[in-house]
């Protein structure tokens, strides 16, 4: 009998250990005052002093938790909502693509899935893996405000987040990993078929370099032309200097125009292990059909200081340019500063 005792006890405490599970409450709050010059109506520009939110990363709450099912597997589950620390209002979440519209609480990411040596499997919502890779070669830390290619890439405008959507995450082998994802549409009519949403990456490291291929293409409802976005994103790390840089092209976001060509190029130096400084310019120029096709660069440089692990200050200058034949030119300057924490 007390054997058998012993032996129960066994058998739970191995299955409590291969149940164990953990949740986690995250979040960013980032908001700045800045003074933004946008262009206006007749060629000229409005300027104006702003408090708003996410100048960096949109603030966010999340959760998120992990169970282990025992023999290597894992249930995983995330929620995460962006919110703008200005006004406390939610960020929107339309999606053209799969039928999305309005506000969501979770607009950022709703998925539970499986990880384990085969890799892991996501459904729901989530980042795609085009846009996982997007910011890797992107300067001004990869900023709302500061990146140079904020306000200049026309490839900007993508669906980073689409829901209905069924993700695979590969193991790493050798530095080597990827990334598919699936966006089911689910706004079909009886005379237009559904939009859809594919994404696609490719990611390999080597000590100091990190090199990133991703592609997307977004379908359309019914007979619209399906737009491509290809990019390939890199970094070295010289230890004093970390280089980065930047090639896109999209294709099919317009009827006009024929593609898309950009590129930026940019570095982050850190200074004493507490301030970081970063520096970048984007160019992007469309070839059109027919007609004179836009030609937009930009410039920013911004600094990052740590007063805590948590907490930092940041600021810096983002200016960008819009030229056409025939028009003015139209230019977008931006000069912050603000904070962000994160818990």
């Amino acid at each position: 009998m007390h054997k058998n005792l012993i032996a129960l006890a066994a058998i739970l405490c191995c299955s409590a250990a291969s149940a164990q599970s953990s949740v986690t409450i995250y979040g960013i709050l980032d908001a700045y005052v800045g003074s933004v010059k946008t262009p206006a109506a007749n060629g000229e520009h409005l300027t104006q002093t702003v408090v708003r939110g996410g100048g960096i990363k949109h603030s966010r709450l999340g959760f998120k938790g992990t169970e282990d099912l025992g023999g290597g597997l894992k249930a995983n589950f995330k929620l995460e909502g962006d919110f703008d620390a200005a006004t406390g209002a939610m960020r929107p979440n339309n999606n053209y693509y799969t039928g999305e519209t309005g506000s969501s609480l979770f607009n950022n990411a709703t998925w539970v899935g499986f990880s384990g040596g085969f890799g892991e499997v996501r459904i729901g919502r989530a980042v795609s893996p085009f846009d996982d890779a997007k910011g890797i070669g992107a300067a001004g830390f990869n900023a709302r405000i500061f990146a140079p290619a904020a306000f200049v890439w026309a490839s900007n405008d993508y669906q980073a987040k689409p829901g209905n959507s069924v993700f695979y995450y590969t193991p790493t082998f050798s530095g080597l990993s990827g990334s598919v994802m699936y966006s089911l549409g689910e706004n079909k009519t009886s005379t237009a078929s559904a939009g859809k949403v594919a994404s696609a990456m490719l990611s390999y490291v080597s000590g100091p370099a990190v090199a990133m291929l991703s592609y997307q293409t977004e379908q359309r409802r019914g007979d619209e032309p399906t737009a491509r976005f290809f990019q390939f994103n890199g970094t070295y790390n010289l230890g004093f200097a970390k280089l980065l840089g930047a090639y896109g092209r999209l294709a099919g976001k317009s009827a006009n125009i024929d593609k898309t060509q950009e590129y930026q190029l940019g570095v982050d130096v850190p200074v004493g292990g507490l301030l970081t400084l970063t520096a970048g310019y984007a160019w992007s120029k469309d070839d059109v059909l027919t007609g004179s096709g836009a030609k937009r660069d930009g410039l920013g440089v911004a600094a990052l200081y740590y007063l805590s692990k948590r907490t930092s200050l940041y600021g810096g200058f983002n200016f960008s340019k819009r030229e056409v034949a025939g028009a003015p030119d139209a230019k977008t300057r931006v000069i912050a500063t603000g904070v962000r924490h994160t818990f």
